[in-house]
């Protein structure tokens, strides 16, 4: 929702200069009128004047002097004057001023040439017709004066030509500072277009960092945060910690240590960090900035388990094409020595020792067999087609499909909460996750416990609202060496494994925007959640 605009007038700075040169004008024409009548009253001074109708003097300053001094009470509480009250006041001006010239006998006097003032101050705080209006206005009075002091009065000189060259002078003094005027306005408009464009410009930019999946920071030597966009808040901030202003944050302890490594040495680069356990890995670099007089650092956060995840990709997809190239001539040797292994068992003439080293022979070469399927299922794993699945019954019927093919050797406690819980995944694809995180707790459960269990726990995350799903063993649970490799590929604490179940399963789950995390928070045995998206993000 936008902010209420302040009020143009007030806030516009063409109409707070104008609100100034008003109060400038307005101490003057009160200073002009004091003027006038401390003239007035002060004999020395009557001397420079040829007071022809003294009382209309008098008047005319006193009447004038009491109006500048009411306005200037008005313009004291920072009030401004419409066009149309301007245009009075000046008028106001050459109108008194005219009297004061026939007051005090004419353009001869010279009290006609402080209408060059007022056409001036007209023509600054009005532009456009107002100018000449002003000037054709004074011009006026001149002439009228003349031409009325000649009809009344025979016995004086008459000063038309003078009247007339001070007419020229007004409108030459309002062209010019017309010409001034629009030049000052144009300049002033197209600075505002500038400081415009400029914020415009700032909004756009602190827009692009703020949506940026590279976390940048901008602090001082000291490590106080200046700026910190979200990408930044993700990867450093725990993900249930409360919102705080960056302006009062400082840069967290591995990450400091590493600006002052990096300041002793910007050749140097830093290692990877963590700042929780939750969070992921930290790639930092950083640069030197100058702004504003003071140093500051800028510092560019990377996700290095994304670029660990490319790299894994890259390595795989290529292993992935070389078994696919070398798959038949690996399998026919392989299905060769398998079967003879197998043949040479059954054999009576063996021994014990001989019979054992053919079934070590025959066990290996089917763990081969499985390392190249496994491999060979990566490179040609198919779109998932995501769609809408009631989780309760669906696990209700894998847990029978799964007993049915492991003999009913699993024994699964399902709970759900709310019971009704709807997810969006490719059936088939989370059938494979769950046979893999499945077979590898019940194993892990029965190596403890004598029973192969495994708890299927679900529900609603709170600070997300995603449904989740957890599957957990009562196994002796996993170590936190072997938690940071858990989901990395043939990684394998087992001797006869492939290492790459979990990671398929992963990959899995993220090609159906969901995700699979190991929860080390976890007391015993072994947690695996698998966090699905939002019901409403089919594609």
């Amino acid at each position: 929702m936008s902010q209420p605009q302040p009020s143009k007038q007030k806030n516009h700075p063409r109409k707070r200069q104008d609100a100034s040169l008003l109060r400038i004008l307005n101490y003057y024409r009160l200073t002009l009128s004091i003027v006038f009548i401390s003239g007035y009253l002060n004999e020395a001074s009557q001397i420079f004047l040829a007071l022809e109708h003294p009382s209309l003097y008098l008047t005319t300053s006193i009447g004038y002097g009491l109006l500048n001094l009411a306005l200037f009470f008005v313009l004291r509480r920072d009030r401004t004057l419409s066009p149309q009250q301007i245009i009075l006041n000046i008028s106001i001006d050459i109108i008194v001023l005219g009297l004061l010239t026939y007051a005090n006998g004419g353009v001869a006097s010279g009290l006609g040439n402080l209408m060059i003032f007022a056409v001036a101050a007209g023509s600054i705080l009005l532009s456009g017709r107002y100018n000449l209006m002003f000037a054709s206005l004074a011009s006026i009075i001149l002439i009228t004066i003349e031409v009325y002091r000649a009809a009344t009065q025979t016995d004086i000189t008459h000063h038309y030509l003078h009247a007339g060259l001070l007419g020229i002078i007004l409108f030459a003094t309002a062209l010019f500072i017309r010409q001034i005027s629009t030049r000052i306005q144009n300049t002033e408009s197209l600075a505002a277009r500038r400081a415009s464009d400029i914020v415009q410009l700032e909004k756009m930019n602190r827009l692009i960092v703020q949506r940026m999946r590279t976390g940048i920071i901008v602090s001082d030597l000291a490590g106080h945060v200046e700026m910190m966009n979200d990408a930044a808040q993700e990867l450093l901030l725990a993900k249930n910690s409360p919102n705080v202003s960056t302006q009062s944050m400082y840069l967290p302890a591995p990450l400091l240590e590493r600006l002052k490594m990096w300041m002793q040495n910007n050749q140097r680069r830093t290692t990877p960090f963590r700042t929780t356990p939750e969070n992921p890995e930290v790639q930092a670099n950083f640069a030197s900035l100058e702004q504003q007089g003071h140093a500051s650092i800028l510092i560019f956060l990377e996700d290095n388990s994304k670029a660990m995840q490319q790299a894994q990709q890259l390595k795989l997809a290529s292993l992935g094409q070389l078994t696919a190239s070398i798959a038949h001539e690996i399998r026919n040797p392989l299905g060769a020595i398998s079967h003879a292994a197998q043949l040479l068992g059954e054999s009576e003439a063996l021994d014990s020792a001989d019979q054992r080293l053919s079934k070590i022979i025959h066990d290996h070469s089917i763990r081969l067999n499985d390392t190249i399927e496994n491999v060979l299922e990566l490179s040609r794993r198919h779109q998932p087609s995501p769609q809408h699945i009631e989780l309760h019954n669906w696990l209700n019927e894998f847990s029978c499909s799964f007993n049915e093919t492991e003999n009913d050797r699993g024994e699964f406690s399902i709970a759900l909460t709310p019971s009704q819980l709807d997810i969006l995944f490719d059936s088939s694809q989370l059938q494979q996750v769950l046979n893999n995180l499945c077979q590898n707790g019940m194993r892990y459960s029965l190596q403890k416990t004598g029973k192969a269990v495994v708890h299927l726990k679900g529900g609603l995350q709170q600070d997300t609202g995603q449904p989740y799903l957890d599957i957990i063993d009562e196994g002796p649970g996993i170590d936190k060496t072997t938690a940071s490799r858990l989901l990395e590929p043939f990684y394998t604490t087992e001797r006869s494994g492939t290492g790459l179940g979990l990671y398929i399963s992963r990959e899995l789950c993220q090609a159906n925007n969901a995700r699979l995390d190991h929860i080390s928070s976890y007391q015993d045995g072994c947690c695996f959640r698998i966090i699905f998206p939002h019901t409403h993000a089919i594609q």
